[in-house]
């Protein structure tokens, strides 16, 4: 997936917010990192993969998914526009064989490597897996670009 047109909208968004001047770079890189593990969390519970109880399960609201889903993309750009990773062209999107619930803890450790030893390479498996999720989840590459540019634009213009 080419990922420039996404750092391009989303760095005009980011450029539109109001950050507390009082955090120091340090606060700020922390939060944001804790912010996308809480985001990708209500994510996973959307979605319910983690229920292992035999009991009737309650139904699966894909749009509320698709919206969760966006906004952790949206936090992992950021992200790589704060580590100055915006060279960087095209993310793979593959799929892979891993169940739902392996792939979302897949996700929780590359977060983990990507603050304990900031790389371009731990920034790109975390975009990757991110990416093989939506496919998992059943979204399309144009589907994920269409969205997050229509949401994005939609919400700088306010």
């Amino acid at each position: 997936m080419n990922i420039q047109p996404l750092f391009k909208v989303q760095k005009k968004y980011n450029d539109s917010l109001s950050i507390n001047e009082e955090l120091d770079s340090h606060k700020l890189r922390v939060r944001k990192n804790l912010e996308f593990e809480i985001s990708l969390g209500a994510l996973a519970s959307e979605t319910n993969c983690f229920s292992y109880l035999l009991k009737k399960s309650r139904p699966v609201n894909i749009s509320a998914i698709f919206d969760k889903y966006i906004t952790c993309i949206s936090q992992v750009l950021t992200l790589g526009i704060d580590h100055k990773y915006t060279d960087l062209i095209a993310v793979s999107m593959a799929p892979n064989d891993y169940c739902l619930s392996d792939q979302f803890l897949n996700l929780y450790i590359d977060i983990n490597d990507l603050i304990a030893f900031p790389s371009i390479d731990h920034y790109l498996t975390l975009f990757e897996d991110l990416l093989s999720l939506g496919l998992t989840l059943g979204f399309s590459e144009s589907q994920i670009q269409n969205q997050f540019i229509k949401d994005l634009d939609n919400l700088v213009i306010l």
